[in-house]
Formats: C-alpha cells, sequence, structure tokens
C-alpha cells in the first residue's frame, strides 16, 4: 500500500445517485454493507439515466455533528456520477457533492487497507472538523488487487 500526498484541487458540483444507508463503521465492516450496497448499486445500474461514465463509482460519508468514533452512525452513499437527475430509480437516492476546494489523497492498494490511509490523513489534522468526505473508486472490480487505486477527497471550504 502507497498513499499520494495531498493536493489541494478545485472540482465542480457533482451529482450522484445511488443508494444510501445509515450505519457505524464497525457494523459496516462487520456485516460488509458497503460492498454489499456497491454490488447492488453494480447489477442496477444500467437503471440509471444519464450517467457520465462506465466504471467509476463514489463512496460519500455524512458525518453527524456528534464526536465521531467507529460506533456512532453516520451516512454512507454509495453513488454513480450523472449529468442531470433527470428520473432516480425507485429505492434510490439523488445527492450533490458541492464545488469548491478539496485536499485529495490516492490510496495504492487492496481497499481492505485502506484504514491505514485514513489513519495518515487523521495525523495531518486536514479537515479534521468535516461535514463529509468521499471516495472515488476507479474500478470497482479491482477494489480486492494490490494495483486498485482510491481517490479520497476532504472539503475544504466547510
Amino acid at each position: 500500500m502507497t498513499i499520494e500526498q495531498n493536493r489541494v484541487i478545485e472540482r465542480t458540483e457533482t451529482k450522484l445517485v445511488g443508494y444510501s444507508v445509515s450505519i457505524s463503521l464497525n457494523e459496516a465492516l462487520e456485516k460488509k454493507v458497503i460492498e454489499d450496497l456497491r454490488g447492488k448499486l453494480a447489477h442496477n445500474r444500467q437503471e440509471i439515466s444519464n450517467q457520465l461514465e462506465q466504471h467509476g463509482m463514489y463512496l460519500v460519508q455524512v458525518y453527524s455533528d456528534c464526536e465521531w468514533t467507529p460506533d456512532v452512525p453516520f451516512e454512507s452513499i454509495v453513488a454513480i456520477e450523472v449529468s442531470t437527475f433527470s428520473s432516480v430509480p425507485e429505492g434510490m437516492i439523488e445527492h450533490t457533492l458541492p464545488s469548491g476546494h478539496y485536499a485529495k489523497f490516492t490510496h495504492y492498494g487492496s481497499e481492505s487497507a485502506i484504514g491505514n490511509t485514513y489513519d495518515f490523513i487523521r495525523e495531518t489534522n486536514i479537515a479534521s472538523n468535516r461535514a463529509f468526505d468521499f471516495e472515488y473508486w476507479t474500478n470497482v472490480n479491482s477494489l480486492g488487487e494490490k494495483e486498485s487505486v482510491i481517490d479520497i477527497y476532504l472539503p475544504l471550504d466547510t
């Protein structure tokens, strides 16, 4: 596993359609909830109109106002990018990532080792009180491989 140091980038607004669940990190890992949502979204992807790409997927993590611990529930959204919200399939939600400045870290390696990357990010103390962060999975089919690439974005404008 390697980590590419943070870069500050400017992003435009990003429209997403997918599935949402409120769950703690420990429960999500124990029950493999995110993996299940990712599989469900990949299976139902063809139902989503106006997709901007075929392989990428997002994980948005929206935190509550209380102090975060691995046992505190937060909202996780597994979604794909769309150009417009013309029709959202039943059971899915729409979510918009705001435009702005973001710190970007890139995790190279298996998804199972991403906890080490988040530990590194916490040590930098960048955007430590953020309302959300998100991951972009370039290719969801390679997340278990050593060559996997996951971009992590932390908002700096909130």
